[in-house]
């Protein structure tokens, strides 16, 4: 069975000491690793992710991670 093509973007941001910004930190391709036809949430097992897809609209999945002192 061939793999599903369905794709999104991961956003990792952060904020910086003594802001309250968020700030991308980086922006990492995601492509689902299920057989196509997959019921379900799309997963990028690479990543470690998951996302929904919105029928002719991007995804985009935000995860924050705090600076490391």
């Amino acid at each position: 069975m061939s793999q599903c093509r369905s794709q999104a973007h991961l956003l990792v941001t952060l904020t910086p000491e003594g802001t309250m910004t968020n700030i991308v930190r980086r922006r990492i391709e995601l492509h689902c690793s299920l057989d196509e036809g997959h019921a379900g949430l799309h997963r990028d097992a690479e990543n470690d992710e998951e996302w929904e897809t919105i029928e002719g609209r991007p995804s985009t999945v935000v995860r924050h991670e705090d600076e490391k002192p």
